[in-house]
């Protein structure tokens, strides 16, 4: 694991104690696009390639995080989301994501905004939170059928009792709506609303909402999408 630690929220971390769920194994999908090994390439090739700005709706939604919060970002790439907030709102950041060159484009792009920040290389479909976060951010991480389950036990594992998921996905109709040809190219990789009511139910659901947006997030992203946006609120009680 690759760690830099940031140190000055350390006290906050350790605050709430909570004790880590345990999953049995998942079996990893042979897709090329499933490995780390396929991003390294990516992110070699193009620095930025998802763009330096944040995703819209993590900045429409960020009123939603608690203020001088600590927010980590699952499959964060080179961690635009979270340099944003960090900036913008002054929380402490931790990036997750399994490709170690995303990472060190993370860590540049933070420096160059003068912000610390903390990044785990971990696979999100093995790898479980020692810790709990103020807010917990995902933008079209983009996992099969099978494996979501899991994913979505531990972004509930990581909130801390308070805190806020702020998430978007594909949803299946992207595939067969009038769209731009961006994102996965099966239906399998996408998310229903429905799936997520069912998931997060013991969560206070502030919004799931199945709607049309034209991303602008690099040339990878960019164009008119069929997206679910889901922001859920973990009870002060739980």
């Amino acid at each position: 694991m690759k760690l830099h630690e940031n140190t000055g929220a350390s006290d906050r971390r350790l605050a709430i104690p909570h004790s880590p769920l345990t999953f049995p194994p998942i079996a990893i999908s042979d897709r090329a696009s499933s490995h780390a090994e396929f991003w390294d390439v990516r992110y070699e090739r193009e620095t930025h390639l998802f763009g330096t700005q944040p995703n819209a709706f993590v900045a429409s939604a960020a009123e939603y995080v608690p203020a001088e919060a600590d927010v980590v970002e699952l499959g964060a790439g080179e961690a635009r989301n979270l340099v944003y907030l960090a900036t913008r709102y002054g929380h402490s950041v931790t990036a997750v994501d399994f490709a170690p060159t995303a990472l060190d484009q993370a860590q540049a792009l933070a420096a160059e905004h003068g912000v610390s920040l903390e990044t785990i290389e971990a696979d999100l479909r093995t790898w479980t939170p020692d810790r709990q976060w103020d807010g917990v951010l995902v933008t079209f991480v983009q996992l099969l059928p099978h494996e979501r389950p899991r994913f979505y036990q531990v972004i509930q594992e990581a909130l801390r009792p308070g805190g806020v998921v702020i998430a978007e996905w594909f949803r299946p109709a992207h595939l067969t709506g009038d769209y731009a040809r961006i994102g996965p190219s099966k239906g399998d990789r996408m998310v229903p609303p429905d799936e997520l009511r069912e998931h997060f139910a013991s969560l206070e659901i502030v919004r799931c909402e199945a709607t049309e947006t034209t991303l602008d997030e690099g040339d990878k992203l960019h164009g008119r999408a069929g997206v679910v946006r889901f922001v859920a609120r973990k009870s002060r009680a739980a």
